[in-house]
């Protein structure tokens, strides 16, 4: 448990007020019948889950924590909105409050003069959760509030989805039953498999719309906190069916005179049965006081049966949430662990102890905001844009076809467009906004950087900002993750990337390459001055660290002095325990870094306004274990007027300290990175020169003059990764069909391909159809 609440707790103080956001761990009460399981936190997120399914999508990302059944709230006549928990939009309320009694949370706020109070509690006799909100217009005048919920829907047990989300959301299907429930079932893929159903219905006043289409309510490149649903008037659009990518989003407008309350009932739950789906549904969406009122009748038979106070169980609680996050925390003793765990099993959960240890020592908070995100510039006179072939109105090749160029205006695309870049054992991919992953020797098994796999958001889990020390604002020379401040020019190339736009009197310019043989990711940023003053400005660079499939408890980070990197090392990774992973900065001048990415993002925050960021004490210099890890690094970059800068950030991996202090040393050298660039260009010119063809189709031409040979070798051969599918692996049929793209540019890749696959083929002539390098 988290120090604060361990001395609350010894002092024998109330440890039901939830409403502590920036403490170093999400505070998590578990609600439950022992079918139906909830995990709700004072902040407004969590999970629900029935019977060994995940219903609803949870990371357990202790530092960004932004997921669960959200309620938003939006005032018509203002035009403002916000979440009734902190979470998603994190607009600070006047008052906010979040509570537990046993079996029910409370969270209550006032927003201009709006006050909202949520009660929730699962239904101990009936497999279903409800969420009570109450509204109270406090003003003076009439009111218009619209009432919206949203859910994204799994139905699938969490690994498996977790694994591969977009692929997991593609058999959900979505329909609106009656009575205005919302249902949500899963396509069988095998004969005999469950396909149970979820169910999702908001009562009270007002006309019922429906959204179960993810894409059209939050819109592409945009996140929960800022849904498009929420930025227009329009009403929902009633989408169901095959939606690729499902959530439940019900929504109903109040009419508030001034004094005026109104109750809504949030309902969540699952049957077997369609019908019992709806009957649930039905059933529940008016009883919900005595839901609450047996919920909690419920949960203190359960403590009077186990001979547990409440502050016994408030403590069982805490302990249960930080380690179903992540969080460090000191093992109790047998005694306690003995009736925790009866406590928890009586609520059906199951609680994993092996990741305890003791929590890290927690730094300073940080001081108040300094700095913020820079606001969007006026638009400046445009530049007259190259002609493109194939233009689609997003972008398009340049005249000799060896770059794909996409303009990011205000829009993005309609879904990622992405370049992938590699050598024989390392990698990355990145999007048009600058968001992607990046892996060494598995593009599955061994990411450095997270795989996200959401087409829709498209999140950051690596990101480059730039802050000016004397204006007070930072922003990022890419698309995202701050918003852009003007347009954008992304070159997509054989073996780089590279964005261009101009803000702020700077021209800025970002490259993105592996070089052609070592284990490492460049991102080189050069800033051109177009002003008369000098600009005192810093350049921060940051990567969440894997180092596995998935995020990973276990990685210890350190610094290291003699070359100013970030080591990372993750113990627990089987075959890839003995990667040295280091993130390091090409520059001139002093070197801060902070491996905490809770200190770097903050509680609740987000890579589109990082705390560490906001404030002038720059990075903490926090290492060790037990941290949310990452690897953070910050320069300062003076440019003088007219005058132009470049600064760069490595990111990789070796199997021993001493190579990593070897590369750091050789990309510091000058020119190294102009020359490592100029190989890699090479390289792809020669092999995708060797053949070349011209038919009556323009469009073949440049696709097999280049592009299809590039993806056949960069994605499919060396990669084994892309956007939607990161297998890691070697398909024994894929690959081989692959390498014959080969045959006449590189006939000695193909050659070494085949004697691969014959390797693992077996005496009887069966193969093995897959295979994990490096040991597979």
């Amino acid at each position: 448990m988290p120090g604060r609440r361990r001395a609350r707790l010894r002092a024998g103080l109330d440890m039901s007020d939830l409403g502590a956001l920036d403490d170093p761990a999400p505070h998590a009460r578990l609600l439950s019948n022992g079918r139906y399981t909830v995990l709700l936190t004072g902040a407004g997120t969590g999970y629900s889950a029935w019977n060994g399914l995940a219903l609803t999508a949870w990371a357990a990302d202790r530092t960004e924590d932004a997921d669960g059944l959200f309620v938003y709230l939006r005032d018509l006549d203002r035009g403002t909105s916000w979440s009734l928990g902190h979470q998603p939009v994190r607009r600070r309320a006047e008052r906010y409050e979040a509570r537990y009694r046993p079996g029910v949370v409370t969270i209550t706020r006032l927003d201009d003069d709006i006050e909202a109070r949520l009660e929730a509690a699962v239904a101990p006799d009936d497999d279903v959760e409800v969420r009570l909100v109450h509204l109270v217009n406090r003003s003076s005048r009439p009111r218009r509030v619209e009432v919206t919920t949203y859910a994204e829907v799994v139905l699938n047990e969490a690994a498996a989805h977790a694994a591969h989300p977009a692929f997991s959301k593609l058999f959900v299907e979505t329909e609106l039953g009656d009575g205005g429930v919302l249902l949500a079932r899963r396509r069988p893929r095998s004969r005999g498999e469950r396909t149970p159903w979820m169910l999702h219905a908001l009562g009270g006043d007002g006309r019922l719309e429906h959204e179960t289409d993810r894409a059209r309510f939050i819109g592409r490149g945009r996140s929960p906190a800022a849904p498009l649903a929420l930025g227009s008037r329009a009403p929902l659009s009633g989408s169901a069916g095959s939606v690729l990518d499902p959530v439940l989003c019900l929504r109903r407008t109040v009419a508030l005179a001034p004094g005026e309350s109104t109750r809504l009932v949030v309902v969540l739950g699952a049957a077997e049965t369609r019908e019992a789906a709806i009957a649930l549904a039905r059933r529940h969406a008016e009883a919900a006081e005595a839901v609450l009122a047996r919920a909690e009748a419920g949960e203190r038979a359960l403590l009077d049966r186990l001979g547990l106070a409440e502050s016994e169980a408030e403590h069982f609680h805490e302990l249960a949430g930080a380690i179903l996050y992540g969080c460090p925390t000191s093992r109790p003793d047998a005694e306690t662990l003995r009736t925790a765990h009866a406590y928890w099993r009586a609520k059906g959960f199951e609680v994993d102890l092996s990741p305890v240890v003791s929590p890290p020592a927690r730094g300073s908070r940080r001081a108040a905001r300094t700095f913020c995100p820079a606001g969007a510039e006026p638009e400046a006179e445009r530049r007259e844009k190259t002609p493109l072939l194939f233009d689609n109105g997003y972008g398009g090749f340049t005249p000799d076809g060896r770059e794909y160029v996409i303009r990011v205006e205000g829009e993005r695309p309609p879904m990622p467009w992405v370049n992938v870049i590699v050598n024989e054992h390392f990698g990355c991919l990145v999007s048009e906004s600058g968001a992607g992953t990046t892996w060494s020797r598995n593009s599955r098994q061994n990411r450095l950087t997270p795989w996200y796999n959401d087409p829709i958001a498209d999140p950051h889990g690596e990101a480059l900002y730039v802050r000016d020390e004397d204006a007070g604002v930072f922003w990022s020379p890419l698309p995202g993750p701050v918003p852009p401040l003007a347009p954008f020019e992304v070159r997509h190339g054989f073996g780089y990337s590279v964005w261009r736009h101009a803000s702020r009197e700077l021209e800025q310019e970002v490259c993105l390459f592996v070089p052609r043989h070592d284990p490492v990711k460049v991102v080189r940023l050069r800033l051109r001055n177009t002003g008369s003053r000098a600009r005192r400005l810093s350049v921060f660079s940051y990567a969440r660290l894997v180092l596995g499939v998935l995020p990973a408890r276990s990685v210890v980070i350190e610094f290291d002095a003699g070359s100013s990197a970030v080591l990372a090392r993750n113990p627990a990774s089987g075959e890839f325990a003995d990667g040295v992973v280091f993130g390091a900065a090409v520059t001139e001048g002093a070197v801060r870094v902070s491996g905490d990415r809770t200190a770097f993002i903050g509680r609740n925050g987000t890579p589109a306004d990082p705390a560490a960021l906001s404030d002038a004490a720059g990075l903490d210099g926090r290492t060790g274990a037990g941290l949310d890890p990452c690897a953070a690094l910050q320069v300062e970059v003076p440019v003088a007027p007219h005058g132009s800068v470049d600064c760069a950030f490595l990111l990789g991996e070796t199997t021993d300290v001493g190579t990593a202090r070897a590369l750091v040393a050789r990309y510091r050298r000058p020119g190294a990175l102009d020359e490592a660039l100029d190989d890699v260009r090479a390289f792809w010119r020669e092999i995708l020169s060797a053949v070349e063809v011209e038919t009556p189709s323009p469009a073949i031409d440049l696709m097999v003059n280049g592009w299809l040979g590039y993806q056949a070798l960069a994605c499919r051969l060396w990669g084994r990764s892309a956007f939607y599918q990161s297998g890691g692996a070697f398909g024994f049929r894929d690959q081989l069909q692959d390498a014959a793209a080969l045959v006449y540019a590189r006939p000695e890749l193909t050659r070494a391909q085949i004697l691969l696959h014959a390797a693992h083929q077996f005496v009887e002539g069966d193969v093995l159809h897959w295979w994990h390098p490096p040991s597979g």
